[in-house]
């Protein structure tokens, strides 16, 4: 069926394609993926399973070999950018708020394996999940990492590799691993 409709748009792109919406579509959709797409949209080739992705408003860029998996709902602000290489794990929620920047090779996760249990392998114990909140304006640098049940205050910067475990204020600079308050921005 994927076939099908792959060959159907390349008959027919020429006619639909508009100035304000741009789909490339090189990668795959697996199983029942949903998605909304608002105008001014570019979404480059990506792969995601089972999740769901609503991308509000308008403006907003997935750049090539972002990779969303998982069973929850991702949903993308305004004007937001999702770099390169990136991977978002959504098994609860993760939502990211307008004109957020992503950088190449973020990981963001709303999820860690169950591990209490020490008489059973950890491989069978199942997942935690908790929800992933990046409020408006906050930029998150090359490499950065953000844990399950993060939120991220308005404005901040999270500067390159860093690991982020613990919420970060708004208008906070933080770095390191883990992540820690560097300055405040003002």
């Amino acid at each position: 069926m994927n076939v099908l409709l792959y060959k159907i748009y390349f008959k027919i792109k020429d006619k639909i394609t508009t100035s304000w919406f741009l789909l490339k579509y090189n990668g795959m959709v697996k199983k029942q993926g949903k998605i909304s797409i608002g105008s001014n949209v570019k979404i480059t080739p990506f792969l995601w399973r089972d999740s769901k992705l609503l991308i509000s408003l308008n403006n907003n860029s997935i750049k090539s070999n972002v990779l969303i998996q998982g069973s929850g709902k991702l949903t993308l602000g305004e004007n937001s950018f999702i770099g390169q290489f990136s991977v978002i794990g959504v098994n609860d929620s993760i939502t990211i708020g307008e004109n957020v920047m992503i950088a190449q090779s973020v990981s963001i996760r709303d999820t860690d394996h169950a591990f209490s249990n020490i008489d059973k392998p950890m491989l069978f114990q199942g997942i935690t999940t908790a929800p992933v909140v990046i409020e408006d304006n906050v930029w998150l640098g090359h490499g950065v990492v953000v844990t399950k049940g993060v939120t991220i205050g308005s404005g901040a910067i999270v500067g390159a590799n860093s690991v982020v475990t613990k919420d970060v204020p708004k208008m906070a600079i933080v770095g390191g691993v883990p992540a820690r308050l560097i300055k405040m921005r003002t």
